[in-house]
């Protein structure tokens, strides 16, 4: 597909020169369209675009289907998406049968004695030990972040069509992977640490035409079976002994 076609075949207006900056020299050349300005869907470099910044931005794993929509053009359904997502995980860490801005309140908050500082009530979703300043600020700070994602972007999303782009929707989707990795038990008060997820080898092997491809990766998972074995013996020996 062209550069500049856009994916419904729509007829597009004529390009026009204009005053336009590229790495920080300006000179008059054409406007590059980001979305269809006829039906609206993004363009082909807009497309690759956003591709490539999921190449770099790993989203949670439970965003993927907002992302496939985005790819779909379709912004409302991918911001709504992710709302869903990350309201589904509030109520099954808290076991609360609340929604937005109540079931946030109600799942972070904690109680603290004001004489001694310590808490006197756990919140049902803790995102670390609540020890240090630092901890207490990010579990307060996430609480009133959360409400604000509802209260505000969720519920304009929720009863209005919103005509805004791709920006706006990779703006939500990028905080609800942040919420959603909170949640998880990534803490930013930890050190920096991997997120590890679950890897289907199964498939990826189905998928690897090269046959000397799928024999080395049997090689390296019979390693790393046999590697993960024998620091369980070594564990359990220091267990008995």
């Amino acid at each position: 597909m062209r550069k500049y076609k856009c994916p419904n075949n729509c007829r597009l207006p004529r390009r026009k020169k204009e005053l336009v900056e590229k790495d920080g020299k300006w000179g008059f050349d054409y406007h590059d369209f980001t979305y269809c300005p006829v039906c609206g869907e993004m363009m082909p470099q807009t497309h690759e675009a956003v591709k490539r910044f999921f190449d770099i931005y790993h989203l949670n794993s439970k965003l993927d289907r907002a992302e496939q929509l985005i790819y779909k053009s379709e912004f409302n359904a991918a911001a709504r998406e992710a709302f869903v997502v990350v309201e589904t995980a509030l109520r099954n860490k808290s076991g609360l049968d609340l929604h937005g801005v109540d079931l946030v309140n109600k799942a972070l908050s904690y109680d603290v004695d004001k004489k001694s500082g310590q808490i006197t009530k756990i919140p049902l979703i803790q995102l670390n030990n609540l020890i240090t300043d630092s901890e207490k600020n990010e579990q307060e700070g996430v609480r009133f972040m959360l409400m604000g994602f509802f209260q505000g972007a969720r519920n304009i999303f929720q009863h209005n069509k919103v005509g805004s782009g791709a920006s706006d929707v990779l703006s939500i989707i990028i905080q609800a992977s942040y919420f959603l990795n909170l949640l998880d038990g990534h803490s930013i008060t930890k050190h920096g640490e991997w997120i590890r997820t679950k890897v289907d080898y199964s498939d990826i092997y189905q998928n690897m035409p090269n046959h000397i491809d799928r024999l080395k990766l049997r090689c390296i998972l019979r390693f790393r079976n046999w590697k993960h074995k024998k620091m369980q013996s070594k564990i359990k020996d220091t267990c008995e002994s």
